[in-house]
């Protein structure tokens, strides 16, 4: 019989702990696969931790076998009962299987392998994959690629469509010409004109949310106007650590710019994700100019951002709850949307902020009402005041 691979002191425990908390509680339905690379890397950690604190040379593998085994057990049971919520099909025998068979044979599958060639070759990937991280820089896409958005905001699909404007970053250098530019498309299109006139402001990117759209365009039967204008053009985590102030400013712009034109129009905003910057700051500035606005709707606003009005929050949506104060403290904004509710999990310090980092990640993947990710009623909540039958035109109604 072949004898099993010796492992240094340490190294079951500490890898059986890394995986007891890859599987603690998380907020989002996750793949199988996702789920044994989340064990492998808390594993891996906790691994050469449990090296460098060992003090005994005894290796304990019954019993890391045991911490093991009962935490891939809590994640099973755990996510089942997520998914049953969430209306996602459960992990099967065979998933199960493959997560336990890939996370119990790692540690000795590497203790095999190990050799003076392979840690070389391990130690000289890690320093590119580290150097790679370091130097990438957070620049902005190339503009043919943010200016698909605009695109695709104009072709958003709907049973009623109204008047859509768009201004990207090349239709002018400052917010107040991007804004300037806005108003004159809006104009020229009619949207004034319209009941429902609507600022959305976009993510990070420059996306606006089709369904937001939709939404917004059905339950008006096509009676609407909605304005957009770009700020940056770079994902919305870079956005928000390098350029927030730049969704802020080009918002209270375009405030100026419609007061200036259209003083007496009752405006309507809306944003999503760091988009609700913009609807603070837009709150604000109508407010020094005394402009009417007639709703708001904050959608999937991030940790750290104030809530200024009516808000969605899907219970499994991590950018609403992420933070580095999680480290230390529970999440203090609750579910506030019409999603899935799914339920939330305990906190526990250092665990919550590490699992709500993982799902963040994977925020965007899942379906409306999953995540950060929203359905149509973003829209028809923004418009529930006009479409509500008291409130209808007698032409309309």
């Amino acid at each position: 019989m072949i004898a099993a691979p010796r492992l240094r002191a340490g190294v079951p425990t500490g890898y059986a702990v890394g995986v007891a908390c890859a599987a603690f509680p998380n907020q989002l339905p996750r793949a199988v696969v996702v789920q044994v690379v989340v064990c492998l890397v808390f594993g891996a950690v906790g691994a050469g931790i449990g090296v460098v604190i060992a003090r005994r040379r005894s290796v304990h593998y019954r019993a890391a076998g045991y911490l093991a085994a009962a935490a891939l057990v809590g994640w099973l049971l755990w996510q089942n009962h997520l998914r049953a919520a969430a209306g996602v099909g459960p992990v099967g025998p065979v998933g199960f299987a493959v997560l336990v068979g890939v996370v119990g044979a790692a540690p000795f599958a590497v203790a095999v392998l190990w050799s003076v060639r392979l840690r070389a070759a391990v130690a000289a990937v890690a320093a590119i994959v580290a150097a790679a991280g370091v130097a990438w820089p957070a620049t902005a896409r190339p503009p043919e690629e943010s200016a698909s958005y605009a695109q695709r905001f104009a072709d958003i699909g709907s049973r009623t469509p109204g008047v859509r404007v768009y201004t990207s970053l090349s239709d002018g250098a400052s917010p107040a010409r991007r804004a300037a530019v806005a108003v004159d498309r809006l104009v020229a299109a009619g949207g004034l004109a319209r009941r429902a006139v609507v600022v959305a402001v976009p993510t990070g990117s420059g996306w606006v949310d089709p369904h937001f759209v939709r939404g917004v365009e059905e339950a008006m039967r096509g009676d609407s106007a909605i304005v957009a204008v770009q700020y940056t053009q770079m994902p919305s985590w870079q956005s928000f650590v390098l350029h927030r102030d730049a969704a802020a400013a080009t918002t209270a712009a375009l405030i100026d710019e419609l007061h200036r034109r259209a003083p007496s129009t009752a405006l309507r905003l809306y944003g999503q994700s760091l988009g609700t910057v913009g609807v603070v700051a837009a709150q604000r500035r109508a407010e020094e100019l005394r402009a009417p606005i007639a709703a708001t709707l904050q959608v999937g606003t991030p940790a750290g951002v104030a809530l200024a009005g009516p808000a969605q929050l899907n219970a499994s949506d991590p950018v609403g709850i992420w933070s580095p104060r999680l480290l230390v403290t529970p999440p203090d904004r609750a579910a506030t949307a019409p999603g899935s509710a799914t339920p939330r999990p305990p906190w526990v310090p250092l665990l919550g902020f590490l699992q709500a980092t993982v799902d963040l990640l994977g925020a965007t993947a899942p379906p409306p009402g999953l995540g950060h990710r929203y359905d149509e009623r973003q829209g028809s909540d923004l418009v529930s005041g006009l479409t509500a039958r008291g409130a209808l035109p007698a032409a309309a109604a």
